[in-house]
């Protein structure tokens, strides 16, 4: 996947193709509710598990986790994403990246919820918490963060940028 930044999701937008940038009907219809300004998708939970639920995201090959990323951003409605079971892979790192660029500009995102995830994802959330202004409860756990992922935490933590009423860090390695 070529880098790309919010630029390019908003001059694309008006073209995109669900069927070109999720790996099955059930994550297209969940990008295809973002994309009405659905009310009622408040949460999501993300994940490489196989789950079930209308709320459920599975993230398959073909998902565009960026365009994901983008359409939670412009929600208005949108309070909680629960991310799961996301180990470091093959790409997963830039995909995570895009993904949090566009959680990064969410207006509406009260709690995130992360477990079993990879380094390197676990890395590119942490950097992007500070830029989410209404965060109320951070759940982090059983997590791997390596050195440079704990150090930004502490540093985001000790900050006071974030705003919590709720915090729950266990289990992380």
């Amino acid at each position: 996947m070529e880098r790309r930044d919010y630029d390019y999701y908003e001059s694309n937008v008006a073209d995109i193709n669900l069927r070109q940038i999720t790996s099955c009907e059930g994550n297209a219809e969940k990008i295809r509710r973002l994309l009405g300004g659905d009310d009622t998708l408040r949460h999501l939970t993300l994940g490489t598990c196989a789950g079930s639920g209308k709320n459920y995201f599975h993230i398959g090959e073909g998902d565009d986790l960026g365009w994901l990323g983008y359409f939670i951003g412009k929600s208005k409605c949108f309070h909680h994403l629960y991310i799961q079971n996301l180990p470091d892979g093959e790409g997963r790192e830039q995909q995570m990246c895009a993904f949090m660029e566009g959680i990064a500009r969410s207006q509406s995102i009260r709690a995130l919820s992360c477990t079993d995830l990879g380094d390197n994802v676990s890395e590119a959330i942490v950097r992007a918490l500070g830029s989410l202004p209404r965060l109320e409860e951070l759940y982090y756990g059983s997590n791997t963060l390596g050195p440079n992922g704990f150090s930004a935490l502490r540093t985001l933590l000790e900050s006071g940028v974030l705003k919590l009423k709720k915090l729950s860090l266990f289990d992380n390695d």
